[in-house]
Order: C-alpha cells, then sequence, then structure tokens
C-alpha cells in the first residue's frame, strides 16, 4: 500500500512538472469568457485529452473525455459537480490541461450551443458573479480572433497580414483588463473571441508569422489601426489623434473592388443645418443650404470649415452613424441633400476588404502591410528590446 502511494506521488509530480514546464515555455493570454454576461456558473465537458482540478493548490479531481462538470456560484463559495463528486469552496478553481486538449463550455441558463475553448481555465469568485479566464497560447488566440472576426473565406495571405496586425495590437495592449485580474474580455471591447479556431489555413497562417509585428524605423512597434473599407483614399492618423509617420494617406487603387466601397444616403436640409448649429457652427444658421454642403470629390477633408468654425468630418460620422467620413453633397430644389459616401470606417491605416483583394491577386502579406503602414518593417519581436518585459508578462500564473 505505501510503495502505491508513493508510485502515485510520483506520477502527481511527474504530471504536474510536465504542466509547469509547459507554461514556463508558452506564450499566453489570458481571457474572460462570456464576459458581458456577468454569469452565475458554467458546464464543461471534455472533448480532449484530460485536465487535472486544483482547488487553490489542491489537487482534487482529473477529468478524461466525456466528463461533465458544472460550476455554479452559491453565496460566497463555489460548488463544484460531477457525477461522482461534490464540494464547496471560498478558492478559485484552476482546470489545467495534460499536454493537448479542449473543452466544450457554457453558462448556466444559456439557450445558445456550448463553445469549445483550449487551453486552461481559472475561475474566480466576484461579489455578484464569477469570471471564467482562459490561458490561451498567442497563436492559437490570434487565429480564434481572426475567425471570429474576419471569417474563413479569404487566403492565407491575407490571415498571415491579420495575424501580424493583431499580435502587434495584443502586444500594446496587454493587461488592458489587469485590475480585473486577466489580459482582455471576449467581446470587441478588446478583441472578439468566439471559439477555439476550427480553420486550418488561419490556425497555419498564425503560426507561420510566430513573434512577427510591425515596428517604426526606430523598431518602435506601431498602433496598427484598420478599417473596413477606404474609399480609394485612406486619411492621416490624426483623424485617430495618433501622430505618425506610418498612418499617411494611401491612394488606395483595390478599395474599388470591396462591397464597402460606396454608399448613399438622403438627409433634408434642415436637419443637417441643424445638425451644424449643434456642433458650435452658429454661422450656419443664417446660411442657405446650399452654402453646407460638405465636397470630398477630390480629396479627403480632416475638419470642414465654415466661417471662423471647423467641424471634424469624422465627428458626423460618428455622431449620424454614417458609413464613413469620405462623402459629398449636393442639394435638389426642394432641399433634401444627398450624400454619395465611399468606404466604410474611420479610412486610417489598413483596409480590410483591399487587404482581402491585394491577397486574392497574389501579393504577399508583408508587401500588404507596407502598402497601408509606410515606414514600417515586419520584424520578429526577438530583436525588439521590449520583447523581454512582454514575454514575462505572457507568461502567466502557474496554477501552484
Amino acid at each position: 500500500m505505501k510503495k502505491r502511494r508513493e508510485n502515485n506521488f510520483k506520477i502527481v509530480i511527474v504530471i504536474l512538472f510536465l504542466i509547469i514546464s509547459k507554461f514556463l515555455v508558452a506564450e499566453e493570454v489570458s481571457v474572460s469568457l462570456f464576459h458581458d454576461r456577468k454569469i452565475q456558473g458554467i458546464t464543461l465537458t471534455v472533448q480532449k485529452g484530460s485536465y487535472i482540478v486544483f482547488d487553490g493548490k489542491k489537487i482534487v479531481d482529473t477529468l478524461e473525455i466525456g466528463t461533465n462538470i458544472t460550476v455554479i456560484k452559491e453565496s460566497d463559495y463555489l460548488v463544484y459537480r460531477n457525477r461522482s463528486k461534490a464540494f464547496a469552496s471560498d478558492q478559485d478553481l484552476v482546470i489545467v490541461n495534460r499536454g493537448e486538449a479542449s473543452f466544450f463550455l457554457n453558462y448556466t441558463g444559456s439557450v445558445e450551443p456550448a463553445k469549445n475553448f483550449e487551453g486552461w481555465l481559472r475561475i474566480k469568485r466576484t461579489s455578484g458573479f464569477i469570471y471564467v479566464i482562459n490561458y490561451i497560447e498567442l497563436d492559437q488566440y490570434i487565429a480564434g480572433i481572426i475567425e471570429a472576426e474576419r471569417g474563413t473565406l479569404a487566403s492565407e495571405e491575407y490571415y498571415k497580414a491579420i495575424a501580424v496586425i493583431l499580435r502587434t495590437s495584443i502586444f500594446l495592449n496587454l493587461g488592458k483588463h489587469k485590475s480585473e485580474g486577466f489580459d482582455f474580455c471576449d467581446s470587441r471591447h478588446c478583441y472578439l473571441y468566439k471559439n477555439r479556431a476550427g480553420s486550418r489555413l488561419i490556425l497555419q497562417a498564425a503560426k507561420k508569422t510566430n513573434k512577427q509585428v510591425i515596428v517604426d524605423n526606430s523598431l518602435n512597434m506601431i498602433n496598427p489601426v484598420y478599417h473596413i473599407n477606404s474609399g480609394g483614399l485612406t486619411t492621416d492618423g490624426s483623424v485617430l489623434g495618433i501622430s505618425s509617420d506610418y498612418l499617411q494617406p494611401v491612394v488606395d487603387t483595390f478599395a474599388i473592388y470591396g462591397q464597402s466601397y460606396q454608399w448613399k444616403l438622403l438627409i433634408p436640409g434642415a436637419e443637417w443645418q441643424q445638425y451644424l448649429v449643434r456642433k458650435g457652427i452658429k454661422s450656419a444658421q443664417s446660411k442657405l443650404f446650399k452654402d453646407l454642403l460638405i465636397d470630398q470629390k477630390n480629396t479627403r477633408l480632416i475638419s470642414y470649415k465654415l466661417g471662423n468654425d471647423n467641424l471634424k468630418v469624422d465627428d458626423v460620422r460618428n455622431d449620424l452613424n454614417w458609413n464613413s467620413a469620405f462623402f459629398s453633397m449636393s442639394i435638389d430644389k426642394s432641399g433634401v441633400i444627398t450624400v454619395n459616401g465611399r468606404g466604410n470606417g474611420h479610412g486610417v491605416g489598413l483596409s480590410l476588404e483591399s487587404a482581402f483583394n491585394m491577397a486574392a491577386k497574389g501579393y504577399k502579406y508583408e508587401q500588404i502591410l507596407y502598402y497601408f503602414y509606410k515606414n514600417t518593417k515586419v520584424v520578429s519581436c526577438n530583436s525588439l528590446l521590449i520583447y523581454s518585459q512582454l514575454e514575462r508578462e505572457l507568461k502567466n500564473e502557474k496554477p501552484l
């Protein structure tokens, strides 16, 4: 009996050593799942591989393929249940994978299908709900975001370009929810993350660009902003309050092939006049409607000027929920203004639809990135001095 206990103890030690070793070498980010739902509990089913469950630092269960568990917040405790056991804990519960593994996860009361994830979990109590935090390798996280935000019907070079953009952005925003105990949430407030990536092409694109980021001439990582369609001409970074050499206006000859290249709407002249007055353009009150039109047929304006007053054109897009700030106006005899617009989004940085079309025409991902981000380079973050700090932050807390 004593020998059996010793053997079991040795097995546990070996398992824990393998798990810890994995964390020491893996780049991981932590993501709060079902973040906006403020959930009270979860149901988990192991899809592949196996997991160890920790109550604080104590091993309390092992989960194999097909095992189903629930964890629910009851008063100040986390109540854990499966077919053979149940217990309450006032500590975090940690569910750690042994090697390659994945699971299905849903929240209590959901009418939606369960979602599929990989990596490991930490379940934390708050005063009113629980956090379910998924620790996932960076490239797998990037692939999951691409699949959720950009779909699965593009080419590998397009996905590579997006992977490099996302990796750069993730490094810049790492720890956005640090005060809550994780890096990112799974909503558009951070990056949309619905499931583990199922597309081999997207996973391949993320892995082939492993560690690659975009830097400026001083080897500082850039802010790689992007939008849906430029309308044929991107705009200056100052629109978003970014002063840089890499966010310059670019004549975008690929935008015309995008679905969002053009749009059109009508607005009564009186309504447009009232809007301008509300925005502080007081002189608009005494002007004829035809004198209040914005013309951007040949260029993109940063601001619209009337007398001594100025209005940022991007404010119009945001305030009136128009597709873009790149538009021109005409007026008919009845006083109705026709707005002919081009593009979709703020117009700064990379145009997603143009990048899609460039990749389809055979451009490599570096060419796509350099087309929109001027005076930049794609480099391995290993070559950056700041990466040693980033690497430390990406080595998340051990489950022990």
